[in-house]
């Protein structure tokens, strides 16, 4: 069993207090590595190091092509090294192998490229005259040592959703990874390093949330923190943060609106409604998990769908014949079996699922057949609440402003997907659902040209996109006085001299 060390500074260490913490794989329950917990020490060696080479200029000067080229050299790594990712991954999260090597490795090797051409290609306001005597320009200016938190959903995306924009505009940082699954990115600090990230540019630290996440928001050191995660922790966050009023850029939790007017292809809408249901093991923010479907169609869907479920195939992630793996630990199938109670016990029905299956040779893994609810309670918790798991709550909805308004009557605003063939129907839906991407019979695409980015309590600030690199700058305004007087003609209002 393999005890990974955090990297700081181009180092390999271990923790000053010599703790240390188990890694799970959430398929059998067993420990399948142990990683460094670090201490408040171990913290501030970290930020020091990411503070010191950006103040150096070793990485924040250079030109964004040159940054460029070394980060297209992380992806070439990683597509060269991607079977290794491919395993651990896979055993670290509990997703299934088909998922990880399909989409969620060749995706993340897409982000990086896309994000290491973007960043040569920013542009701002043309410089021009704003006032009569001079001229006016834009710059857009690295921040300096940025905190990135990501969650256990995504292990390696996230990182490189959150990171990598931050060093492609010339800052540099310090990742916590999720403590359930932080493997996959201390193995990619060592691809930075052999691509030739500078030292400290790129620091990996480990540990509980509670104590090494917090440490990080109240640093003075830090500029900004970057968080994927829960909307609960984000809050945390941002308060902490405020002591040094410290930029905070957050992407929370989710609860999807999956809409089906009477119009739509229904066996497409269902295939979707599978996918959109569980893919990363219902654990993703994206997930489809409010389905309203018109009531002249309810029936027809229904059947359909409960059909799609049955023929799931459920079990160990490794095996390529595999739909559906374990959630990522014990505690997260307790509190996704809470939510089935609660909805049961606030007047919805159990269509079918919701039970734990018996996986031969994983009887320990932290399983759960997805559970398909019919509920009429619009403030049940499973219609309002985030539950991050394989729960598809079924609705009935009337019209097009019977379901918008119930779409939109929820604190979070992230994703949204509408199925119709009618073109006005779909256009007025982009425009009236409150979520920070609609999709139009379809569920969970986002390029990695476009944003991905929340309304209300799903956060603020965007991943992907050009608008991810902007993040991470400060807009500076410089000013050329073009008309060389020693005496401008306005002073006058201010002082007669």
């Amino acid at each position: 069993m393999e005890t990974y060390k955090m990297f700081i500074n181009g180092e390999w260490v271990e923790s000053s207090n010599e703790e240390v913490l188990d890694v799970k794989n959430p398929s059998t329950g067993t420990t399948m590595a142990k990683v460094q917990s670090a201490s408040n020490e171990d913290v501030h060696r970290a930020i020091d190091a990411a503070r010191n080479s950006f103040d150096s200029g070793i990485w924040s000067r250079l030109p964004p092509g040159e940054r460029s080229n070394i980060l297209l050299k992380v992806a070439e790594l990683l597509e060269r090294n991607q079977e290794e990712f491919i395993k651990i991954e896979t055993e670290n999260s509990g997703k299934s192998i088909k998922q990880v090597s399909g989409y969620d490795i060749p995706y993340t090797i897409d982000n990086i490229r896309f994000i290491a051409g973007a960043c040569r290609t920013l542009e701002g306001k043309a410089m021009a005259e704003y006032v009569s005597d001079g001229t006016s320009a834009i710059r857009r200016e690295p921040i300096g040592a940025i905190g990135i938190i990501t969650p256990w959903n995504y292990p390696l995306m996230m990182v490189i959703w959150r990171a990598f924009p931050a060093i492609a505009m010339g800052n540099s940082v310090v990742v916590k990874p999720a403590s359930y699954t932080p493997l996959t990115t201390l193995k990619l600090a060592k691809i930075l390093q052999d691509a030739g990230v500078p030292d400290g540019v790129f620091n990996v630290i480990t540990g509980p949330g509670s104590s090494v996440g917090e440490e990080m928001a109240k640093s003075d050191k830090l500029e900004m923190i970057a968080f994927t995660g829960s909307t609960e922790v984000g809050k945390r966050l941002s308060v902490l943060g405020a002591s040094n009023l410290k930029k905070v850029s957050l992407e929370l939790g989710g609860k999807a609106p999956f809409i089906v007017f009477k119009d739509a292809n229904i066996d497409a809408a269902v295939e979707s409604a599978i996918v959109g249901g569980l893919v990363n093991n219902g654990q993703d923010c994206a997930n489809s998990t409010r389905y309203y479907i018109q009531e002249e169609v309810f029936d027809k869907f229904l059947a359909r769908l409960r059909e799609r479920i049955q023929k799931l195939n459920i079990g160990d992630p490794q095996n390529p014949e595999i739909d559906m793996g374990p959630l990522i630990s014990e505690a997260q199938r307790k509190r996704v079996e809470g939510y089935i109670e609660k909805g049961i016990n606030e007047g919805g029905k159990l269509l079918s699922g919701g039970n734990r299956p018996l996986i031969k040779n994983h009887e320990n893994g932290y399983y759960l057949n997805p559970a398909l609810i019919y509920t009429e309670n619009d403030n049940s918790a499973i219609v309002k609440e985030e539950i991050f798991g394989p729960v598809f709550t079924i609705l009935k909805f009337i019209n097009y402003d019977d379901v918008i308004r119930r779409s939109n009557d929820v604190t979070y605003g992230l994703g949204s997907s509408v199925w119709t063939s009618d073109i006005t129907t779909a256009m007025r839906a982009t425009r009236d659902l409150r979520f920070g991407t609609v999709w139009i019979n379809e569920h969970v695409v986002v390029p990695s040209e476009m944003p991905w980015a929340g309304y209300k309590e799903s956060g603020h600030g965007a991943s992907l996109s050009p608008y991810s690199l902007e993040e991470f700058t400060y807009i500076k305004h410089v000013y050329f006085d073009l008309t060389g007087k020693v005496r401008k003609d306005w002073y006058g209002q201010i002082f007669k001299g």
